[in-house]
This record gives C-alpha cells, structure tokens and sequence, in this order.
C-alpha cells in the first residue's frame, strides 16, 4: 500500500492493510480486494515463485516495512510494467531475489491485522456483522444478546467456542476504522477516537497501543 488501506477476504477470514504495509498473496490464492478509504494508491507485484512444502511463504501474511524495502518496491514499479530476464536480466534477477527474500525482512503482522472472522456457527454471523458496522456505538454483550434474541451466557458461551472474545473483537473493530480515518486526513486524533466509539482520548491511546503494539503517535510516525 502507498496509500489509503485495504481489506483483504480470503476465504473465510478479512484482513486489514494499513498503509506502507505488504500483502503477501501466494499465487493461485482466491481472494478480495476492497477499500473503506477515500483514495487509495496500490502497487501490485505478480511473480512465479516456488518454495518447498512447509515454508512460510506459501502462506498469506501482512509485513510492516522500512525504508529500504519501500524504495526498493518504488524503483521496481517505477519503470515498465513488466521485468523480464530477456530485456534486463540483471534487474529481473535483482527483483526475482529481492521478492523472494522479502517475506523473510520484516515481522508477519497477519494475526494483528485479521479484521474479521466469519465462524462456523452460523448462529452469530449476524451478531459479529452488527458489530464491525456499528463498532463507533454503545454496544455491549447484553445489548446484543437482547438484540439478537440471546441470553447473555449463551451469546457469551458461542462467541468464545468460535475463538472471539467480545471486548476485543469490538476494539479492534474500531482501531482498524481509525487507521482507515488517519489515513483520509481531516480530523485530528480526538475527534478520531470519539468518532469510532471511544469515550476518551486516553482509553483510545491505551486500546490502540494493545491492539497494534504501539501509540497511535507512534503509529503515525512509522508510517
């Protein structure tokens, strides 16, 4: 991502892409590509590489990155659309090693940034749609086991037998619309974190930082 972010659906998870982040999408993977931001600006790598059964890099993840990994992305997208080992063997043999050892540069966020599970249950489905939609509201278990006809032990009960525990389902709900809300511009950080639900600068700065590892400042600022 250059700029704005992106959600990712594979199969039955959503991920989310903050900006200046990598998506690693082994090929052959279907997959679903949409954004909640205003613009956004995106550089697609398409490459045929092999790896042996059992390494990471078969699998989706999503990298932080650094400068030297940014300017290298920038230089390879900036001439034509397609590097090829019969026009500039040395430049696809650099990007051909570079794309290969890139997964192994940076930390795997993929678990910080999964935004939403789709579980098993049918039963609550509905229950986690409502949340990511109305994360910036008042919502609390009880409100939606009355919402959705539960008590709040049995909603309780389902929610942590598909993995999900509520308070941190919901906060990291509305992290994720704040890095989608930084990345628009316009608003300052207290506007943002009342905007997505948060009834203080303080419980958003303590929230953010357990969710992403670091304060939304700090956040900005490795962008």
């Amino acid at each position: 991502m250059l700029s704005g972010t992106l959600r990712i659906q594979i199969g039955e998870n959503n991920y989310f892409v903050p900006e200046k982040h990598i998506a690693w999408i082994p090929g052959g993977t279907e997959h679903k590509l949409s954004s909640n931001n205003k613009r956004i600006s995106i550089v697609i790598f398409y490459c045929n590489l092999l790896f042996e059964q059992g390494d990471r890099r078969n699998n989706f993840c999503i990298y932080n990155t650094n400068a030297v990994i940014s300017e290298t992305l920038k230089y390879l997208s900036s001439g034509n659309s397609k590097i090829s080992v019969e026009e500039s063997r040395d430049l696809y043999n650099y990007a051909l090693g570079f794309l290969h050892y890139l997964p192994m540069m940076n930390k795997n966020l993929e678990f910080m940034f999964q935004a939403k599970v789709i579980p098993n249950d049918s039963r609550i489905r509905p229950v986690l749609k409502y949340i990511v939609e109305h994360s910036n509201e008042d919502i609390t278990l009880a409100s939606l086991a009355e919402k959705f006809g539960f008590s709040v032990r049995n909603l309780s009960r389902l929610l942590q037998g598909s993995g999900i525990r509520f308070n941190r389902y919901l906060n990291q709900q509305r992290i994720i619309r704040a890095i989608e809300l930084f990345t628009d511009g316009g608003k300052t950080m207290q506007q943002i974190a009342f905007d997505v639900g948060f009834s203080t600068p303080n419980n958003f700065n303590r929230v953010f930082k357990q969710i992403t590892g670091t304060s939304p400042g700090g956040f900005l600022r490795d962008k």
